[in-house]
C-alpha cells in the first residue's frame, strides 16, 4: 500500500486507539449482559425454587439460562440494540432452558416439585432479562453512542445518502460515519469532500489522505496518457449524507480491499456496508469479502428493501444464484380473525376498567365547556367504508366553520392533513386530553363494534381519502387503529411523506409481533406527548 510514511504512523496510532477502545467496549457490554442475566435467574430460582432443599437449583438455573442465552447469540452485539430479534431469541433460549432444565431435574432428581419450580424460575428469568434489556435500551436511547456501531458505507453517492438517512430514521444500531464512493474501472476518483461541521477533524484528514493516497496509486496506470476532461460543478453538500473521505475504484481487484482497509483502519468503524451497483458487482463483493475477512469487521450487502419487514425476506438458492423470496402482505380478513377477536376483547374490558377515567374527563368537559361531551366525526374505514367515529371533544362547537381562517396556521402543508401547533379552537380542557391522547379513549367502543381496531393506520377524512393516489389508497386495505406506528413515531409532527409511509409499512408488514411492539410503544409515547396537539 503506497501511503506516504508521515500518514501511515497516524494510521497506525489511531487504529490502535480506536481497535483498543472498540474490544474494551465489546468486552463491558458482553459482561454487562451477562452480570444482568445471570443477577435474573438467581432471583427467579431464589423466588420459584424451595431452596433449603434444592440448594443446587441456584446455581442451576443461571447456568442453564445464561448457557441458553449464549447459544441463541444474545451476547452478540449484532444481535442486540432496536428492533425485536432481541426479543424473540430471548422467547427462543427460554423454551430451550427450560425443557432441559425440567428434564434433567425429572430424570436426575425425581422430584415434581422441584420440576414445577424450575418451570416457574425460567419464564421469570427470560421476563426479567427482557424488562433489564429494555431499560438498556431506554438509556442507550439518551446516549445513542453506548448502542450504536460505526459503520463505513461502499457505494455510489445516492446510495451512501439514502442508507445514511434510513440508518437514522430506523434507530438503527449502525451508525454511518464514513462513506467510500464507488467510481467506474475508468472513472478517476472525485475531489475528497467533508461534510460541513465534520471537516477539520484530525481522523477525517487522515482517512482522505490515507484513501486518496490510494486512489492515486491505484488509478495511476495508464492515466498518463489519458485526456483530462473538465471535472462536473461538485453539488452543494447534502447534511444528511455521510462523510465522503475518498473514492474507491472498483475494479474487482485487490486495490480495492486495500482501500477499504484504509478507510477501516482510520475510522474505526466495526462493520462495512456493501451497496452494489453498476460498479460493485457480484465479483467485486466476493473478491472484497474474501479480501477483507482478515480484518476482523462484519460486512454486510444492503438489497435496498428496507420497507419490507425481515419476516416476509427468505433467502433461497435457484439454480446456484442466492436469491430473495418476498411473502405477499397478510391483508386477507382470514390472517386477521386472532387480531380481531383479541382486539375486541380487549377494547370492551377497557371499556370496563376505564369507567371512572371516562366519567372524570366527561364531568371536566361539561364543566369546563359545557356540553355536547362526545364528537362524532364521518372517517374512511376498512376498503373505503365510512364510519361513525367517537372523540371526547377537545374544541369549540364551531371549530368546522372557523377552519377556513386558520389556513395559515397549518404546519402539514405538504400533505392532505391540516394540524396546527397551537389551534385557537382547542379549548383549555382539550389542550389536556390532547396532550395524553384522552379524546381517543372512546374509539375504544368503535373498536368493540368492528369499525376499528386497537393497532392500524390513522382514520382518514372522506375528503383526504379522495385525493388519495393509488399508491396510498393501499392505507384502506386494513382497519384503521386507536394506535399506529404513525402515533409512536411522531404523530402531529409527522410530514405527510413519512407518516405514508408508515402506514404503509404497516399494511405490508403486518404481524401480531409488529402489533405487541406498536402497544408497548404507544404508553411511552403518550406520557411523552411529542406530537400530540
Amino acid at each position: 500500500m503506497a501511503v506516504g510514511s508521515g500518514v501511515e504512523r497516524q494510521v497506525v496510532r489511531v487504529r490502535l486507539a480506536r481497535s483498543w477502545t472498540m474490544r474494551f467496549g465489546r468486552r463491558a457490554g458482553t459482561a454487562l449482559l451477562l452480570t444482568m442475566d445471570w443477577t435474573c435467574a438467581m432471583a427467579a430460582a431464589w423466588l420459584a425454587v424451595p431452596v433449603q432443599d434444592d440448594w443446587p437449583v441456584l446455581v442451576a438455573v443461571p447456568v442453564a439460562w445464561v448457557g441458553a442465552a449464549g447459544a441463541h447469540r444474545l451476547y452478540e452485539r449484532r444481535h442486540v440494540g432496536p428492533g425485536t430479534e432481541e426479543y424473540h431469541r430471548i422467547l427462543r433460549a427460554c423454551l430451550a432452558a427450560m425443557a432441559a432444565l425440567a428434564a434433567l431435574c425429572a430424570l436426575v432428581a425425581r422430584n415434581d416439585r422441584l420440576v414445577r419450580g424450575v418451570l416457574l424460575a425460567v419464564p421469570a428469568a427470560a421476563v426479567g432479562s427482557l424488562v433489564a434489556r429494555k431499560a438498556l435500551r431506554a438509556l442507550q436511547a439518551r446516549n445513542p453512542g453506548w448502542a450504536t456501531r460505526s459503520a463505513l458505507l461502499v457505494g455510489s453517492s445516492i446510495q451512501c445518502s439514502a442508507m445514511a438517512e434510513v440508518l437514522r430514521r430506523e434507530r438503527s444500531a449502525l451508525r454511518a460515519v464514513a462513506a467510500l464512493e464507488v467510481a467506474g474501472p475508468g472513472q478517476a476518483p472525485l475531489p475528497t469532500q467533508g461534510m460541513p461541521g465534520a471537516a477539520g477533524t484530525a481522523g477525517t484528514a487522515t482517512a482522505a489522505n490515507s484513501v486518496n493516497s490510494v486512489n492515486s496509486t491505484t488509478t495511476a496506470t495508464g492515466a498518463a496518457g489519458a485526456q483530462e476532461a473538465a471535472a462536473p460543478p461538485t453539488p452543494p453538500p447534502n447534511p444528511l449524507d455521510p462523510l465522503i473521505i475518498g473514492t474507491l475504484t472498483a475494479h474487482g481487484g485487490p486495490g480495492d480491499a486495500e482501500q477499504v482497509a484504509t478507510a477501516l483502519q482510520v475510522t474505526g468503524c466495526e462493520v462495512v456496508v456493501l451497496m452494489p451497483g453498476p460498479h460493485l458487482g457480484a465479483a467485486a463483493l466476493s473478491g472484497l469479502g474474501w479480501r477483507l475477512a482478515s480484518v476482523g469487521v462484519d460486512i454486510l450487502v444492503a438489497p435496498f428493501l428496507s420497507e419490507i419487514a425481515p419476516a416476509r425476506l427468505a433467502v433461497r438458492r435457484d439454480g446456484g444464484v442466492p436469491l430473495f423470496h418476498i411473502r405477499s402482505p397478510r391483508v386477507s380478513r382470514g390472517a386477521r380473525v386472532p387480531k380481531e377477536l383479541g382486539e375486541r376483547v380487549m377494547a370492551a374490558l377497557g371499556l370496563v376498567l376505564l369507567a371512572p377515567i371516562f366519567l372524570a374527563v366527561s364531568l371536566a368537559i361539561l364543566l369546563g365547556d359545557g356540553r355536547p361531551i362526545y364528537f362524532r366525526q364521518v372517517r374512511v374505514g376498512l376498503r373505503g367504508e365510512h364510519f361513525v367515529l367517537y372523540k371526547f371533544r377537545t374544541m369549540a362547537t364551531n371549530a368546522a366553520a372557523a377552519k377556513p381562517e386558520l389556513a395559515h396556521l397549518n404546519v402539514n402543508a405538504d400533505g392532505l392533513l391540516f394540524k396546527a401547533r397551537r389551534d385557537p379552537r382547542v379549548t383549555k380542557v382539550g389542550a389536556v386530553l390532547r396532550r395524553y391522547s384522552l379524546d381517543e379513549l372512546p374509539q375504544l367502543l368503535n373498536v368493540v363494534r368492528g369499525d376499528m381496531a386497537l393497532v392500524g393506520p390513522r382514520p382518514p377524512l372522506p375528503e383526504e381519502a379522495a385525493k388519495y393516489s393509488e399508491e396510498v389508497r393501499r392505507r384502506l386495505l386494513v382497519k384503521p387503529g386507536l394506535t399506529g406506528l404513525w402515533q409512536v413515531s411522531g404523530r402531529s409532527d409527522l410530514a405527510w411523506a413519512d407518516a405514508v409511509r408508515l402506514d404503509l409499512g404497516y399494511v405490508e408488514n403486518w404481524s401480531l409481533g409488529l402489533d405487541a411492539e406498536i402497544l408497548l410503544r404507544t404508553g411511552s409515547a403518550v406520557v411523552k406527548g411529542k406530537g400530540a396537539y
